[in-house]
């Protein structure tokens, strides 16, 4: 069986406030949100990338473990707008979880 770093070769990718940085796209996962990676002082972080989809990369944590980061943005030079409507899409799914908390708090 051939081993990860066979199939995807490790990189490190740079952490700014919009996002999880590698090869002019910007990528961004749900620990990285939780955790609040941006505006912190993490400045890099190591990825398995795939060579042949730019769609995603894969994060390698602290922990060995693994998440997906989808890619947010189509370059580095990422707009504002782009930026606000990614930002606007993460507070709906927030409330809308939150929403469904209370919703089986209530049953």
């Amino acid at each position: 069986m051939e081993k990860l770093h066979d199939l995807f070769p490790l990189e490190q990718a740079e952490i700014t406030e919009k996002g999880i940085l590698f090869n002019d796209f910007f990528y961004s996962c749900s620990i990285a949100i939780r955790e609040q990676w941006y505006g912190t002082d993490l400045k890099s972080i190591p990825i398995y990338f795939d060579l042949y989809n730019n769609d995603y990369i894969l994060v390698l944590l602290k922990d060995g473990n693994l998440v997906l980061a989808y890619r947010i943005s189509n370059n580095g030079i990422a707009d504002e707008q782009s930026y606000e409507n990614y930002q606007a899409r993460i507070r709906l799914i927030k409330e809308q979880l939150k929403n469904r908390k209370r919703r089986s708090w209530k049953k």
